[in-house]
């Protein structure tokens, strides 16, 4: 029996390091008002890299009761309190949906590390006895899931999803199947990070992929950039509602867009390196197009990955003129993670957010710090300022450390 059950965007939420809230995000990256500062929560003088994209002025008792709080990592509380922005403005009233048919997908790559950090210091300095009851659950990558399915009384599919960079694109996809499956009608989805911490971030440091642009925090992330060394390291929470297309026509709410399709394919080359030249992404590419059965042409605008890695830069702009051939240089691509900063799973999350808001309003935020292109990455990456055009379809593009790559389109809904 033919499937006509179609997945849309109804509600969306988000913590970032510039700006929480989807208005104060929007206009940040409107603008290019970067996110990025010298850490403050932790002394970082001793680390080769001082900078990241840290949240300020978030108090998670804003959107939740201070018990809840104390129990969670940082991770979770971004998750929940996008989540509680997200229903909000989805307008939906969950006394009267069935809880068996709403339905939680959080993805996160690094959970409850500063829990773990911070507990385990305890214990080596006081004791057994001195560590919270709650460090196993706050830890728990799960966590955040965990207490967005108990808020909201979601009694449907609630799963974790951790695959680094791609986690909260493969969280969208899963939700997106689970709701054209039927085995629900609702989801939230989404992703949370909190890494800044002194071991994570020391890790990170010493994986050799963060920018040592210390004098300038925010010119530090330069995507595209000959003198591009490297990305800047973010924390947030962004969620997303999905539901199916006559659900919310029932509810007679506002349609953010349409998930159209979805690829994901690996590189399968090296734990961090990549092969630029083995076609991997350009086939991903391809396969995503052909799955929403979408031309070359409708595609308006690229949301690219972007992360300042000038390999990952570079293997990202050879796909895509490979993908689109000469219609590549006329179609705008643009990173807002020099904006953003580098959150991991979130990343992804706060693309899908700036993209339906790019349908919404016929802007397309530009790309940031981009002074000295290096030759072979010569697109359109709007780089000054942002562009006003009508945007009905929009290729997102991620790509992670291990070769994993995702790809999802959307659009603007015809109904």
């Amino acid at each position: 029996m033919e499937n006509n059950r179609r997945v849309v965007i109804t509600g969306m939420g988000v913590v970032a390091p510039n700006g929480i809230g989807i208005d104060k995000f929007w206009d940040s990256l409107v603008h290019g008002r970067s996110g990025v500062r010298k850490i403050t929560h932790f002394d970082a003088s001793s680390y080769p890299c001082h900078v990241a994209a840290e949240v300020p002025n978030f108090d998670p008792t804003d959107y939740m009761d201070p018990k809840t709080a104390r129990r969670l990592g940082r991770f979770a509380h971004f998750s929940l309190a996008a989540a509680q922005m997200a229903v909000e403005d989805s307008g939906i009233d969950f006394t009267l949906e069935d809880p068996y048919r709403v339905g939680v997908f959080i993805g996160t790559a690094i959970g409850g590390v500063d829990v773990i950090e911070t507990q385990h210091t305890i214990f080596m300095e006081k004791g057994l006895k001195r560590l919270s009851p709650f460090t196993v659950v706050s830890s728990s990558t799960h966590s955040a899931s965990g207490i967005i399915g108990c808020e909201f009384n979601s009694r449907g599919p609630n799963t974790t999803i951790a695959a680094g960079c791609n986690s909260g694109l493969d969280a969208a996809y899963l939700a997106y199947n689970t709701i054209l499956l039927g085995d629900a009608d609702i989801m939230i989805v989404g992703a949370g990070e909190a890494p800044i911490t002194p071991y994570i971030y020391g890790a990170f440091c010493s994986s050799g992929n963060l920018s040592h642009e210390n004098k300038e925090p925010k010119r530090a992330l330069k995507p595209y950039d000959i003198n591009a060394d490297g990305m800047v390291l973010g924390e947030g929470g962004a969620i997303l509602i999905m539901e199916e297309l006559q659900h919310s026509l029932r509810r007679n709410t506002r349609i953010y867009g349409e998930v159209v399709s979805y690829s994901a394919l690996n590189e399968a080359f090296d734990l961090f390196g990549i092969n630029v030249d083995n076609g991997a992404m350009t086939l991903n590419f391809k396969q995503v197009l052909e799955r929403g059965h979408v031309d070359v042409k409708e595609i308006d605008y690229i949301s690219a990955h972007g992360n300042g890695i000038l390999s990952y830069d570079v293997d990202e702009t050879e796909s895509i003129k490979k993908t689109f051939a000469e219609l590549a240089y006329r179609i705008p691509v643009t990173s807002i993670k020099p904006v953003t900063g580098h959150a991991i799973s979130v990343t992804a999350i706060y693309q899908i957010i700036a993209s339906l808001l790019t349908i919404k309003s016929g802007i397309i935020p530009p790309t940031i710090n981009i002074l000295n292109p290096d030759p072979r990455c010569d697109l359109d990456y709007v780089t000054k300022g942002f562009v006003k055009k009508n945007v009905e379809t929009i290729l997102i593009n991620t790509h992670g450390f291990g070769g994993r790559l995702t790809a999802l389109i959307l659009r603007k809904i015809d109904r």
